[in-house]
This record gives C-alpha cells, structure tokens and sequence, in this order.
C-alpha cells in the first residue's frame, strides 16, 4: 500500500509539472518588481535591473522555449508601472530582443554552457550578453519612454547609460547565479560548514555596516568600500562560483536598499552621481570576482588533472620514463625502476640509451627516429637490457611532446607489459572463434559450447534448447543495396537478437544470415517459445540503414534435448529442418520440431543426390506427345517431356524432381541435358527421312534469369538449324512477365537465330496485349485447365473464344492443351484453333515409337488414343479439312 501511495504521488507530481516557461514569467515579474524598488527618480529607470538576468539566463539554459513567459511577465510589470498596451509592448519588445541577442551571439561564437569554466567563453559572454545585448533593450527602452513624454530630451543620454549599465550589471549578477544554480556539478571544494557560516555572518555585519545606516555622520560618504573587497577575495579563493555569484547578489541587494534608505557611502548629493557610482562599483565587483574565479577554477581543473594524470603514471602497470630531447631521462614512474632494476638516483640525467641491449643495429634506430621526426610517435617491438644484463623484449610507444615553438622539447616512453606475442595470439583467438562482422560466436565455437552444454544437461537431467534463425529474403537486400549494406544490417539484426537472450545463453552466427541460439537450464519447451517470440517481436520496427527503412522477418526452428535429439549432429538437422518448415509456412514465424517434419526433407534429399547423380549419367529421358493441326489432321509438332526411372528410388514424377532441381540450382543442368536429347534426336529423325516437325521444350525461369542462357541455348541448337526440323521453346506466360525488358531482349536474340518461342499455359497469367504484340512469339498454348469442361462450361467456353480470336488478331497460332475427348475436340476445330495436344490422340511415348508411327503413316487426327493401343491398328483416314 507504500508503495502505491509513493507511485500515486510520483504520478500527481509528474501530472501537474509546471512548464519552465511558467516559471521564467513569475520569477521574471518578482524580480522586475524588486528592481522597481530601487528606480531611480528620472524616467522609471532602476540602477541595476535584476529582471535582465533572469530573462538571459533563462534562455542560455532552456532556448526560445521560455520566451512567452519572459512576455508576459514583462508586459505584466509595464502594464502595472501606468504604462499603456503600445508602451508596454514595445518595452517587452525591447527586453526580449536583449535576451535573443544574447543569446544567439553566445550559441554563434561561444558555448553558452560553458560560460563560467573556460576563461575565454566567459570573456565572450562579457562582450556579447553583458556589454552588446542591453544596449538594444536601453535605446528601444528609452526612446519609447521619450517620445511617450515621460523621459525629457535632456535626460535621454543619462537614461540611455543607466538603463544599459543597469541591465548590464543585472545580468552580470543573476545570469551566472543562474547557470550555476542549474548545474549539477560545480568546481571548487566543498568547504566546512563552520567557514561557510563565518563567511555569511562577515558579510552580514559588513553590509549591515556599510548600508544599514550605522556609520557615524562623518564616515558616511568616505571611501570605504573597500572593506567589500576582502570578503570576495575570501570567497574567490576558498568557494565555489555558485557562492561567488550569491554574495555578489547579497551586496548588491544590500548596497541599492541602503542607498534608497539614504545610508552608505553611495548616498547624498545627486540621484545621478548615486547611481552612476553604484553601478560602476558593483559592475566592477562583481566582474572582478567572476573573471577571478573562473581563471582559478580553470586552473585548479588543469591542476587536479595533472595530480591524477600523475597518479595513473606513478600507478600505471606499464612502464613509463620521459626524456629531453636529447634523450636524457627526466622523469620514470616506479614500473619503469622495477623492470630496469636502476635506483631513481641512477637513471634520472641518464641517457636512455643506457638500456641498449645490442640486440638493434643503427639502421633500426635510425629509421625509428625518422619516423617520430615525420609522424610524431612510433610503436614496435625493442629488445631492452636492465641492470642485472637480462634481456627484455617489450612493446615500445614513443610520442613525442611538443613544447611553445611546435617543436619536440620532450619525448614520452611507454613500455607495453604485455607481449606482443600474446596480442597476436589473442587476435588469432578472436578471428578463429568470433565472428568479426557481429562480434558474435562463429560456427565453431557454436559447436564447441553446444556439446560443452549437451553434456551439462546430460549430467544435470535438465532441458535444452536450440533455436536456428534464418532472416528471411534477406539475399533481397544485397542484390539491391549491396553486400555492405548487408552487412550493417546484419549486424543490426545481431543486436536485437542479443537484448532477447539471456548472459547464460550463446547467441552466435553460423554464416550469412544464419544464427543459433543455445538455451541452457530450460524448465519447460514453453519457455523456448517464449525467446522466440522474443525475437519476432523485436524485428516488429523497422532497421534504420543509411537513408533506407528495413523490416527484416525471422524463421526460426526449435529442438529440444533430450526429447527430439541426443546429439550435436542431431539436435543442429532437427532445429534446422523445423526452420524450414517455419520458411514454407511463410517465414516470420517459429517452428517446434516434428518428428513428421523430417519425412519430407528426407525424401527430397534423397531425390537430389539421385538427380545429381542421374544428371551426371544422363540418366533422364524424354516422351513426346505429339501435336496436331485441327484442319488438315496431320501431325505438326512434338512436346518433349522430361521423364526418370531411377534404379532405387523408381520413377519420379516431374513434378517432383522439376521442384527438387529448382530448389537445389540444378535446374540448369537438367534444362540443358534436355534441350541438348530434343536437338539431337531432331537431328536423328532429319537423317531418317522424318522432317518438318516442331520438337518444342519447356524452359525454367530460373533458366531464362541466368545470364549466359542465350549462349547456351545457341550453342547446343546450333547444329540442328539445316536438319528439317525445327527447336521451339515453350515460356509460361508467368516467367515471360517477369522483368519485361530483359524478356523482350532474349526472345529477340533467340528469334534471330531461327529459334520458334510459345507461351505455354497462356490464360493463368497476366500478361498485357500491347506487350504480346511487341514479342517475337510464335505460338500461344491454352492452358488445359480453361479446356477441361469444354464445351459444357460457359466460362472455359466464352475464355477460350477469346483467347483464339486475340491469337489471330495478333498472327499468332493457338494450341489447345489438355484435349481429352472428341467434344473438345470438334469444339475447338469449329472455333478455328490451330492445334491441340492430349490424350485424345497419344499420351507420351518414346522417340522409336514416334519414328513407327510416322513412317507408318499412321498419325492423324481421325485415329484416336484407343485405336493406337488396340492390337489391330487401322489405316488412317485421308486428312480433313476444318469444318
């Protein structure tokens, strides 16, 4: 119940926080008012306008922010001094004009926040704040209250120099009060109460002194001001600057309300002269004690520096010594004594070559101080001999330290403690066991620390988990931004991971964008669960890379010791095949492995290493289903299918080894084995008297994305150009849509060199009229499944219709795949397509088979797929014409 009370409070406080520039308004209106107090009797202008201070001081600390509340407390304090709405306006004007001044010409040629530490910022902030900026709020101020009347010609100079020193001084009394005041840390040391207490009550009965009217008639208006002056020097020397800026302020206070009462030195005689002496001597105060203090602020800063630069060297376990220029030691800290064995008393004036061990030859140190001559320092390996003659290999960084005239007066040694030898070790160490883009574990200290905590769970009987990560499409992001890209996105990505794990477990990267997570002392597999929805969830904002925004996704796969695997070897495959699983389901999403999983992945490895194996061999073999002109009946073309029977595995469906082969990049290889049989088995039926056929083949697109597939294509087709027989290459109207303009350039170069191209499943795409118009295509194939329910499908039936009558517009022939029955058949002819191909006529069958037939004659579109398995086949009738 504390507790929530305290967080309910904190809450409140927070709710009801008073904006700065509130703030700045009201303490701006109180000190205006105190100032008035004080206002002389010509023109409403106070000597020392503390007001001033505030308003500098408030925007040197918060900027323009505070600027309304400077506003409108100076409008509020001329609207109560009689003044109307114009006159008050431009006074506030002038006020806050002094304050931008300022302060622009501080944040312009200085550091406004460091204004009372280097001697120099402060002298600026006299010349810009204290000596530039108030005269723009003295001269707008005065010639306001001029022409207004309230100021007479012959006072405006006077009132011109009063308002100015006036706000001069103001500012030079609160403004560094004020920087102090927010300053968390303050030079100077801490005093004891008791003198801090002594101080304050000397002040007390010194102003008290001098301004509360205690001092006899005749010592009134004696020069005894004086007595002011030890108090600020006790306080320069002995206090901090935020005490320094409070006692002026306290005398100043004290000095302006005893001369208002008509007491102290500063009283009597003409108004003018009082505040024109006040002004000056507490101006000059208080600069005096400010400039003072800041000077020996810097110093005692440069002083302590040095002291603890003196430690660390005495203090340092490296060994240290610096020489004169030539070369005599001058200083050596008690590292340097120890290793040398010589007393301080037997090095100091010494050469440094009293520790020359013989080991270098003259050309070594020669081209060593040549080097510090150029460049100003060096660093190697020096052999060094110490007092009891033992030889000393050390690592050596000299630097050279310059003295008025830029020239080398002194020369630093530091001698490394550690060899260099354990330096390249520990590099070699680095580079073998970490990664150096992400600092991350490599593979191989992935593996070591993996068996290390297979082994501690085996002991302890605890849980472990393994999660692989792999990011998807990030392959995207080098192709397009490049590999250094990618690289600082990788390591950004190695980040996010990092803050999602605990120190316990190993986070490490096996290699492009692939990473492992080892889960050690794991209660449960939910708690597996758990850090990878860790990391989704940090990959949910987008990496801000250079000038690109990037969302970056993971698929990540989970096994778990004991209960999916024992083994390194083990638990790496499972993790890494329910990652895969993660990838086929889309990525950004995680995985548990499935002993289910592992079926699949079997299977395909299985068929890539037979492919592989049958690709080698040329184990794979090709049907032909031929192809026919619907008008005359004849046999015009052959569609080379690819086909394989392996010795262990039996036959493999195309559907299946075409994916593998996709999948693995072996698609090249298969693509071009089969196009290199249709070729020569073109060329085979050429030398047997069997010409004027069509032999087309299906293209990957993986195929055509490769960049030397048109010199490839080239070469295997090349010697079939005078055969009789011609290679048409059948493209999906997908691929052929895929990088328009690189698609146009190959199929040009492909026509030009006599090659037919069809769009193969025209209708499943989307492919643009204008765009097919451009292409040198040959034929389009309408996909089989717009021609499986013809003639009874309207849909199929209005598509097909359409997909003819845009062919012939654009002279290009239509080949119906898929043609099943005779319905379809007759449908097709009386809609004037050009070809058909299916089972109507012939399924797949070999090359020889295709040679029978065709010398038999006996192809044409009146004998069916029946009539050619029967075991009597009959003559084929004469060819017919369209209907």
């Amino acid at each position: 119940m504390e507790r929530t009370a305290e967080t309910m409070n904190q809450e409140v406080n927070r709710n009801i926080r008073i904006p700065p520039w509130l703030i700045y308004g009201l303490v701006y209106f109180l000190a205006a008012q105190i100032s008035l107090l004080f206002t002389s009797l010509e023109g409403n202008v106070s000597p020392i306008w503390f007001a001033s201070g505030i308003a500098l001081g408030g925007i040197l600390l918060h900027g323009y922010a505070v600027l309304p509340g400077i506003l409108l407390g100076a409008l509020a304090t001329a609207l109560l001094n009689d003044h109307s709405w114009m006159v008050s306006g431009g006074l506030s004007i002038g006020i806050l004009l002094e304050a931008i001044i300022g302060y622009w010409l501080m944040v312009q040629f200085s550091a406004p926040r460091k204004l009372l530490i280097k001697p120099v910022h402060f002298a600026r902030f006299l010349l810009f704040c204290v000596a530039i900026a108030p005269l723009f709020s003295a001269i707008i101020g005065s010639l306001i209250l001029w022409r207004t009347g309230t100021l007479s010609t012959a006072t405006l100079p006077s009132s011109i120099g009063t308002w100015w020193v006036g706000d001069s001084v103001g500012i030079l009394i609160l403004t560094p009060l004020l920087m102090t005041w927010r300053s968390q840390h303050v030079a100077g040391t801490t005093r004891p109460a008791v003198e801090w207490l002594a101080l304050a009550i000397a002040t007390l009965l010194v102003c008290g002194l001098l301004f509360g009217g205690y001092l006899p008639e005749h010592l009134q208006h004696s020069p005894i001001t004086f007595m002011l002056a030890p108090l600020v020097v006790w306080c320069v020397l002995r206090f901090d600057i935020r005490t320094t800026s409070l006692l002026t302020l306290f005398m100043a206070v004290s000095a302006l309300a005893g001369t208002t009462l008509g007491y102290g030195p500063f009283s009597g005689g003409e108004d003018r002269f009082a505040v024109v002496f006040l002004q000056i001597y507490f101006g000059t105060i208080c600069a005096t004690a400010l400039i003072g203090k800041v000077i020996l602020d810097e110093r005692q800063i440069s002083q302590h520096e040095l002291k603890l630069a003196a430690k660390v060297i005495q203090h340092s376990p490296d060994a240290i010594v610096v020489t004169d220029k030539d070369g005599r030691i001058v200083s050596a800290n008690p590292a340097f004594i120890n290793n040398t064995g010589y007393s301080p008393g037997e090095l100091l004036g010494k050469n440094i070559s009293l520790l020359d061990s013989g080991y270098h030859d003259s050309r070594f140190f020669t081209d060593m101080w040549n080097h510090i001559n150029q460049q100003g320092e060096w660093s190697g390996e020096i052999w060094n001999r110490n007092k009891s003659g033992t030889i000393l290999p050390e690592w050596l960084n000299i630097i050279a330290l310059e003295n008025g005239d830029n020239k080398p007066g002194h020369y630093l040694g530091i001698y490394s403690d550690v060899a260099r030898q354990q330096q390249v070790m520990d590099r070699i160490h680095r580079l073998a066991y970490y990664d150096i883009l992400t600092k991350l574990p490599n593979r191989q200290l992935f593996n070591d620390r993996l068996d290390q905590a297979l082994k501690y769970a085996g002991r302890n009987n605890q849980l472990l988990g393994l999660l692989f990560i792999d990011l998807d499409r990030f392959k995207n992001i080098n192709d397009t931004l490049g590999h250094s890209s990618g690289d600082k996105a990788l390591a950004l990505a190695a980040k996010r991971m990092q803050e999602c794990v605990r120190q316990t477990d190993t986070l490490a990267r096996l290699g492009g964008d692939e990473f492992t997570v080892i889960l050690q002392d794991v209660n449960e597999d939910f708690d597996t669960v758990l850090v990878a929805e860790k990391i989704l969830q940090v990959f949910k904002s987008p990496i801000q890379l250079d000038q690109h925004e990037l969302y970056l996704t993971p698929s990540i796969g989970i096994a778990l010791f004991p209960d999916n695997g024992s083994t390194v070897d083990d638990l790496i495959k499972f993790a890494d095949t329910a990652m895969y699983r993660a990838k086929e389901l889309g990525g950004n999403n995680y995985q548990l492995f499935d002993s289910n999983m592992s079926e699949p992945f079997h299977w395909n490895l299985e068929v890539e290493t037979a492919l592989r194996r049958a690709i080698e061999n040329s184990a794979l073999k090709l049907l032909y289903q031929p192809q026919f002109d619907l008008h005359t009946g004849a046999i015009v073309g052959l569609e080379g299918l690819a086909r394989w029977n392996d010795p262990e595995l039996g036959i493999i469906s195309p559907g299946t080894f075409i994916r593998v082969a996709e999948n693995t990049g072996l698609i090249h290889q298969l693509g071009e084995q089969v196009l290199t049989i249709a070729t020569q088995q073109a060329i085979q039926w050429g030398k047997q008297g069997i010409t004027g056929l069509r032999i087309s083949v299906n293209v990957a697109t993986l195929q055509l994305k490769q960049q030397e597939f048109f010199d490839r294509v080239k070469a295997i087709t090349g010697c079939c150009r005078n055969c009789g027989n011609s290679i048409e290459l059948e493209i999906t109207e997908t691929s052929l849509m895929e990088n328009a303009e690189f698609m146009e350039e190959v199929l040009v170069r492909l026509a030009d060199i006599g090659l037919e191209v069809a769009v193969d499943d025209f209708g499943t795409g989307y492919s643009s009229l204008s765009y097919l118009k451009r292409l040198p295509i040959d034929l389009l194939k309408i996909d089989q499944s717009f021609v499986r329910d013809l003639p009874s499908n309207s849909n199929d039936t209005a598509i097909c219709r359409a997909i003819i009558a845009m062919a012939h517009s654009l002279n290009l022939r239509v080949l119906a795949e898929g043609v099943e029955t005779e319905e379809q058949m007759q449908f097709l002819r009386k809609e004037n397509c050009d070809e058909m191909q299916g089972f109507l006529y012939s399924k797949p069958i070999s090359a020889d088979e295709i040679s029978e037939m065709i010398r038999q004659c006996f192809w044409h579109t009146s004998v069916t797929q029946d009539d050619i398995s029967s075991t009597q086949p009959k003559r084929p009738a004469p060819p017919r014409n369209s209907t």
